[in-house]
């Protein structure tokens, strides 16, 4: 069931006379909701920017992985979803956008510029990689200002910023790097995922990267997405996944050796993260 909490909002763009999206949305989701079903978008190029929590999506037969401050792209008529994997909280931005059609108005662009715009996405070498808080900043300023009064300079605003976050993907997706961690949160996270049975003390593993714990825990989500803390969950629930597959313990047991205070506040967790209860999931891979 999706929680009433939930919350999707969806914008019009030809509020300000600007109908270059087919989509343009924000999620910001406390608990997990439904699986996105398989679709495309014919002539269309949907970008999402990631910018808290994760998620799988599939292309095809390929799986993408994403974690905070992640950008994904998938090009026109190209199959893509979810899975059976659910939605999970955390917070995204879609824009889907249309082919340029000659004669119509296109973020204040011109035929030739609008045309170069999408065939630079189009090319682009990648369609997972790091982005930055730019993005974010940009796309929170387009949602205040889309609120605002409907006039020319909203309209000269909405198209300059629209530009400039779309040139950014360009660049970052030009980049041919991966996703890369400073050396103290790459120690963390391999510290916490060989040690998912122990209990992790973050003011330990600040203390192991030489800072307070109030600064390792904003560098630490600045380069996940995430705060510690959730991380941790995240990474304990992907194990649980992965033991009752194996079905070789109890939930009790996984639940306790987890390091979660009870069966029941392990079950409420786990389906917060997955949407379904550990024995639903385990009736569902039998």
């Amino acid at each position: 069931m999706i929680s009433p909490k939930a919350t999707r909002l969806m914008l019009n763009m030809k509020k300000h006379e600007i109908d270059v999206f087919d989509e343009f949305g924000r999620y910001n989701y406390i608990n997990t909701q439904k699986p996105l079903p398989s679709h495309t978008h014919p002539s269309m190029i949907e970008i999402c920017y990631l910018a808290k929590g994760n998620q799988e999506y599939f292309v095809g037969d390929q799986t993408f992985k994403l974690y905070g401050g992640d950008v994904f792209i998938t090009f026109p008529d190209e199959v893509h979803g979810t899975g059976e994997i659910p939605e999970k909280k955390g917070v995204l931005y879609w824009l889907v956008l249309k082919r340029p059609e000659e004669g119509k108005d296109y973020l204040g662009l011109n035929h030739i510029e609008a045309e170069t715009l999408f065939t630079q996405l189009l090319q682009l070498p990648q369609r997972h990689f790091k982005g930055d808080n730019t993005c974010e900043k940009l796309l929170k300023r387009v949602i205040n200002l889309y609120f605002s009064d409907q006039n020319t300079l909203t309209k000269i605003e909405l198209n300059n910023l629209l530009v400039a976050f779309l040139l950014q993907i360009i660049r970052m997706g030009q980049e041919k790097h991966a996703r890369a961690y400073s050396q103290c949160i790459a120690i963390t996270i391999d510290y916490i995922e060989k040690n998912l049975f122990e209990t992790i003390d973050l003011e330990k593993m600040a203390d192991k990267c030489n800072l307070s714990l109030s600064r390792f825990k904003h560098l630490f989500k600045k380069e996940t997405g995430i705060p510690p803390s959730e991380y941790i969950i995240r990474k304990k629930i992907e194990k649980a996944q992965i033991l009752l597959e194996e079905q070789n313990l109890s939930v009790k047991d996984i639940a306790y050796d987890l390091g979660f205070s009870s069966s029941a506040y392990f079950s409420t967790v786990f389906k917060q993260y997955n949407g379904y209860s550990p024995t639903e999931y385990l009736k569902l891979n039998k």
